[in-house]
């Protein structure tokens, strides 16, 4: 499955897929033209890819809707967090809520509409 981004900050998207059977990101950055394989996440998973640490560049997140838990990783330093945000049933709705240019986590609650 395609994932857009820009993994590497050059503001051009760069090519990107998610195999759910393995768990693998497989990326092609446009700026230098490398690629990269991750392995991070479940077939489970929701994949909710955005800058959350503002450095301009795409961050590798799932968020996990079993127990409501994202998992990031950071793009300016590699460093992996895990934050529990959400419940069974929810809809990962990451944006930028705050306006401070950095995608935040979110959820959506259908079953009580906020």
């Amino acid at each position: 499955m395609p994932i857009p981004g820009d993994y590497d900050g050059d503001r051009r998207a760069d090519i990107t897929v998610f195999r759910p059977n393995t768990g693998q990101w497989f990326i092609f950055r446009s700026g230098g033209n490398t690629f990269e394989t991750v392995q991070f996440g479940l077939n489970t998973d929701r994949l909710v890819p955005a800058d959350y640490d503002d450095d301009g560049r795409t961050d590798i997140a799932v968020w996990r809707p079993s127990d409501g838990t994202w998992y990031i990783i950071r793009s300016f330093d590699g460093s992996f967090f895990g934050r529990a945000w959400g419940a069974m049933g929810d809809v990962a709705t990451p944006g930028d809520f705050d306006g401070d240019s950095a995608t935040d986590i979110a959820v959506w609650r259908p079953l009580t509409g906020s």
